[in-house]
């Protein structure tokens, strides 16, 4: 059966042939339209399917933000679409977080290593600075420190977090009204049924999992320095030294697996319900102003979080404040790696490759050449160098070894000494005591005429 709208169409087009048509059935047609503007039920079941992509990056924007997989992603025409989506990648490949916005690589400092970044969060990271930091030139280098004492991973709340809980709240009143108005409780129904699959689904444990799937740096000695570029010919790349504490970022940029069975059984429910909202929607009789402002003003904020420009912090990444002294930005890009080489032994020498991968002048050749016998030189002293070990304070505490003298552990209670029991040793031969027979056949007697 075609839906009420094309309904009323056809019986129009039907009655106008009847008659013969003319400027008089004309009346019929717009007052046709007239009605649609007053209650657009029909548009609404269309808007559902449009905008899943939106709604994944929001959702990977605010996920892990709050203590209980709280991330307020409000309910929107996309939620369905996305559903569908999600369902798929949980049974693929497994994953909820979407693919990275831009390519970027990640180089390790110390031994040079490039891996493409596959880590959705860090290419965020990288947009954002990149647009706050960037100086213009040829290439622009800016080192952050992470900071001790805050738990990277767990993302401060700013005020895309916080817009998202308003119109939240905005939408649950606006569904207030009708009800209150006319008795009709469906637009109040279904955004609250709407709201409470949307935060179930952005609230999957797996999303903060998939987020920060990386070991943290080791508090004792763990020291890690990266790059992340985009690559040769790019004019921005960052430099971020982890001293003993924060996630490594070499995890975080190959994207481990971090799937779950709980997710996939969970995106199926998820899916089966939000077809039967959408059925709910197309049954609604009058009222869909409402519900088209509820929808609309979810759909702003699915944009606005997808896409806004966020601090580290809310990214989960807490950086010592940066100083003019940490941006470096020179005319040619050769210098711009120079500086950096002095400033971070390994970083220059890390980024050379990436940015001139072809053949070097010579002095050029000859500067790097000096660097990378500077680095081995390093590398071999702290291969030397033996371990420091910590001795307590109090002398008596020194354990004893086999070098300390005999008398000091004599005035051990807990030692013991037994004499020294030495081996007995064969004489030779020749200093031998050879004992007295008497051959019977002479009566004679043997002399040992070694003896004395």
């Amino acid at each position: 059966m075609p839906p009420p709208r094309l309904r009323r169409l056809l019986g129009l087009g039907h009655q106008a042939r009847s008659t013969g048509g003319g400027p008089t059935n004309t009346e019929q047609y717009f007052s046709a339209e007239s009605n649609s503007w007053k209650s657009p039920d029909d548009i609404l079941s269309i808007l559902m399917i449009i905008g899943g992509d939106i709604v994944q990056r929001a959702v990977a924007q605010l996920a892990g933000s709050g203590p209980w997989h709280f991330a307020p992603v409000a309910f929107s025409f996309g939620w369905l679409a996305y559903s569908v989506s999600a369902l798929t990648s949980a049974v693929g490949d497994g994953r909820l977080l979407p693919p990275p916005d831009i390519a970027a690589y990640v180089v390790n400092a110390r031994t040079g290593y490039v891996r493409e970044n596959a880590s959705w969060v860090v290419c965020r990271l990288m947009r954002d600075h990149e647009k706050r930091t960037f100086k213009g030139g040829s290439l622009t280098v800016a080192f952050y420190r992470t900071r001790r004492g805050v738990r990277a991973g767990v993302p401060a709340r700013d005020w895309v977090y916080w817009s998202g809980v308003l119109v939240i709240l905005a939408q649950l009143a606006i569904a207030l009204i009708p009800g209150a108005l006319h008795g009709n409780w469906i637009v109040l129904i279904v955004t609250a049924g709407g709201t409470a699959l949307a935060l179930t689904a952005s609230g999957l444990p797996q999303w903060r999992e998939e987020k920060y799937a990386a070991r943290e740096v080791d508090e004792v000695k763990g020291r890690e320095v990266v790059c992340v570029t985009r690559g040769n010919g790019s004019t921005f790349a960052m430099v971020i030294i982890s001293d003993r504490t924060g996630l490594r970022f070499e995890d975080l940029a190959g994207g481990r697996d971090k799937r779950r069975p709980f997710t996939a059984f969970m995106s199926a429910v998820l899916c089966l319900l939000w077809i039967v909202l959408l059925l709910t929607v197309e049954g609604l009789q009058g009222d869909a102003w409402y519900l088209l402002a509820i929808g609309g003003l979810g759909m702003v904020q699915n944009v606005v979080a997808a896409g806004a420009q966020r601090s580290a912090e809310a990214l989960g990444f807490y950086f010592e404040p940066t100083t003019k002294d940490d941006i470096f930005k020179e005319a040619k890009v050769m210098q711009t790696l120079k500086r950096v080489e002095e400033k971070e032994p390994g970083v220059g020498l890390s980024m050379l490759p990436i940015f001139f991968p072809g053949d070097l002048r010579p002095d050029e050749q000859a500067y790097w050449d000096a660097k990378k016998l500077e680095k081995a030189a390093r590398e071999t002293a702290g291969k030397r160098t033996p371990p420091a070990q910590t001795l307590p304070k109090d002398p008596e505490k020194v354990p004893r070894t086999a070098d300390s003298p005999e008398s000091d552990l004599k005035t051990s209670s807990t030692v013991s000494f037994k004499p020294e029991v030495r081996p007995e040793t064969t004489p030779p031969l020749s200093q031998r005591r050879m004992p007295r027979t008497r051959r019977e056949d002479t009566g004679a007697t043997l002399v040992d005429h070694a003896r004395p």
